[in-house]
Order: C-alpha cells, then sequence, then structure tokens
C-alpha cells in the first residue's frame, strides 16, 4: 500500500493527526501550512493522507487559488460514513457545509455536479443511514431542503415558537400577547427581564423563549399602541430595570368620530346653511361655542 517502511509512515500519521487535531476551525488546516510543517518531507504525506481518506478519517476541500484544506474527521463520524461511495461522500460535505439552514437539491447539484440520476439515489441512501434528512421551509414550503440527520433546523426554516406545523399561530401569539398585557397591567412597569421571566413561570410556552422573542412580542405591542417603552429614566420606575428600558400600558386612546364633533355634523337645519343665507356659518353660534370664541363675530 504505500513505499514507505512502517516506522516512517507511522511517524509522518502521528505528526498529521497531532496538527490536524489541534485545530478548531471550520476549514482545517491548508497545504501551506503542512508543506511549512514538513518541509522536506510534506511530498510523502500522500500515502498516509490516502490512508486517512480511506478510513474517512479526513475531509478535503479546496479554497482560494485551488489551495487545498484537510479537515480531520472524528472517530465515531467516520464509523458513520464508512462505506460511503466518493460521489456520496461529497454530496455529503456538501450538505454538512450548508449546517442547519440546510440546503436546496439543486444547489447540491451545482455544487458537486453530479446528474441528477446519481444525486437521486445518493439522498435516498443517505437517508436511509440517518445520515442527512429532509425539511421545508416555512417562506417556501414546495422546496425540499436536506441538513445532517442530527441538526435542528434553524429559525429561519422552522419559523420559530411562532409557527406550528409550518403555519403560523395565531391563537398562540394572541394568548402570549394578551398575557403579557396583563402582567404589564398588573406589574405597572416591569423590565423586559421580568416579562421574559413571568412567560416562562407561565407554561404558556411549550419551549424556552429567547429574550430576542419576547422582546419581538414586546416591541408588536408597542407599535400597536398598547405598550409604551419608557427608556433613560427607567430607575425612577423599576430599580431593577438597570440600564434597560421598562414598560408600562399605554393611555388609551379616545374614539372620536370628526363628523359629529362638529356642530355641522348634528345640525337639524344643515341642509339650509350656506354663506350668504339666513343661516349661516358666520352667524352660527354653536360654531363659535365649538371653537371658544366670544361670539359669531370673529368667526370670519
Amino acid at each position: 500500500m504505500t513505499s514507505l517502511s512502517q516506522e516512517k509512515f507511522a511517524s509522518l500519521h502521528g505528526r498529521l493527526m497531532t496538527i490536524l487535531s489541534a485545530d478548531s476551525s471550520d476549514d482545517g488546516v491548508n497545504s501551506e501550512v503542512l508543506s511549512e510543517s514538513f518541509g522536506e518531507e510534506y511530498p510523502l504525506l500522500v500515502d498516509v493522507i490516502n490512508s486517512l481518506l480511506v478510513d474517512n478519517r479526513l475531509q478535503l476541500s479546496k479554497g482560494e487559488n485551488d489551495t487545498m484544506w484537510y479537515k480531520l474527521v472524528q472517530e465515531e463520524k467516520a464509523k458513520k460514513l464508512m462505506g460511503l461511495t466518493p460521489e456520496q461522500m461529497m454530496i455529503y460535505q456538501v450538505i454538512e457545509k450548508a449546517g442547519n439552514k440546510g440546503i436546496w437539491t439543486r444547489d447540491i447539484k451545482t455544487a458537486t455536479n453530479v446528474n441528477q440520476n446519481t444525486m437521486t439515489k445518493t439522498l435516498k441512501s443517505l437517508e436511509g443511514r440517518h445520515l442527512v434528512k429532509t425539511a421545508k421551509s416555512v417562506t417556501s414550503k414546495s422546496k425540499k431542503l436536506y441538513m445532517l440527520y442530527e441538526l435542528t433546523p434553524a429559525k429561519e426554516i422552522t419559523g420559530g415558537p411562532w409557527y406550528t406545523d409550518q403555519e403560523f399561530d395565531y391563537e398562540f401569539v394572541k394568548h402570549l400577547s394578551s398575557y403579557v398585557l396583563s402582567y404589564v397591567k398588573e406589574q405597572e412597569t416591569p423590565p423586559l427581564k421580568d416579562i421574559a421571566a413571568a412567560i416562562k413561570v407561565s407554561g404558556i410556552s411549550k419551549i424556552d423563549l429567547s429574550m430576542e422573542e419576547v422582546k419581538l412580542i414586546v416591541s408588536t405591542l408597542v407599535y400597536d399602541g398598547l405598550l409604551e417603552e419608557v427608556r433613560g429614566a427607567a430607575s425612577r420606575f423599576n430599580r431593577d430595570a438597570g440600564d434597560g428600558p421598562v414598560y408600562k400600558m399605554a393611555p388609551a386612546v379616545e374614539v372620536v368620530n370628526a363628523f359629529t364633533e362638529v356642530p355641522c355634523g348634528t345640525c337639524k337645519v344643515m341642509k339650509h346653511c350656506s354663506e350668504d343665507g339666513v343661516v349661516s356659518p358666520k352667524t352660527c353660534v354653536y360654531l363659535a361655542e365649538w371653537l371658544n370664541l366670544p361670539n359669531s363675530d370673529e368667526l370670519f
């Protein structure tokens, strides 16, 4: 298998594994680093690298200027990938790189240049081995996305806590908003952290909401004119607020019908009113009173 002596092979293998194991980056170690580390012995790494590839312990990728990158695959993961063909491994790595946001089949095909028939069979095989799984995005339900089997889809894909079975959960958002309003009304001026803590204790949400998610609900209530955000002088209202804002109920807005508020809207002789008529805005005592003027002479 190798032209190197067993002793030499073991030495190079050990040194390479030490370098790769020490790397914690996403890309791995590039060929330039290995060349500097091994010097004249760098060309001898071919047999060692091939051996690691056969055992699925090494992941290769090509960067800028065709620089090769080497990423060590953990032993447990290597066992899972045992027996994959080069095409299957390539597709697996493309899906892995996409992370928990997943990747569309068309993008997999573009990245790997594998024909449709091979890609379809490969994806089915990877799914069957529980190496990858499919997910659908709430923004595009017709798109089938692939990601590693053990990953939890990103909130951009699932819609986060606001979606159930890929449908916006209006009832949950309505119930949660109502609870926040009740809590703020009861506590008068709570900071965001207190609102978040109260939601968690209440059990309204089946999953723990992040501070950003609670902030989104509260901000929506502020935009709807139901809550007010108080900044700067927050310590006057709640000493536990720190530097952050506190929230309080917004004053009720009186709904006014402009037509009926103006005397003209309920005037029984309005149809007889004209600029130069007997009934005229110039001589209307009701209009003067409504405008808080001493008499109608000041109207015009």
